[in-house]
């Protein structure tokens, strides 16, 4: 995205109701439900989660407008994990924030490990174990 607008014109752009499996919009791969995990969890995150359309186009607004390469390139400093996937369309810049954050760990999930946007609700499994194992090296440091 080029700008906040784009950003939030994306979430907002209707999406067909049987969107391109390849897609990379985030927006269309969470309505793919093409996991039997992320279709589990939808109503516990729906229970847990109240969201406000609005206040989170508010939130994506301010998100989308600011510059976070100083504060990810000269403030981070403890080990990150990363998760992107495949058909992420974020992924340049998230191999870039492994490039500058010190002791950052990149994961990169294929997409047969369902690898978007949702990779933690759509293959919570592989998620989980590849959190602990960085939580686990981090505490042995």
């Amino acid at each position: 995205m080029s700008s906040p607008e784009a950003l939030i014109a994306a979430l907002q752009a209707p999406v067909p109701n049987a969107p391109d499996p390849e897609t990379t919009n985030f927006v269309a791969r969470f309505k793919l439900r093409d996991s039997p995990y992320f279709a589990n969890s939808e109503g516990f995150a729906e229970s847990v989660i109240k969201s406000d359309p609005a206040k989170m186009m508010q939130v994506m607004y301010d998100h989308g407008s600011s510059d976070w390469r100083d504060v990810l390139r000269y403030k981070v400093r403890m080990p990150v994990a990363i998760f992107t996937g495949e058909y992420s369309a974020n992924l340049p810049s998230q191999r870039w924030a492994h490039s500058v954050i010190p002791g950052s760990k990149l994961y990169v999930y294929t997409k047969a490990e369902q690898g978007d946007h949702f990779l933690m609700f759509k293959n919570p499994a592989k998620f989980t174990a590849d959190l602990m194992a960085f939580l686990e090296e981090g505490s042995k440091n």
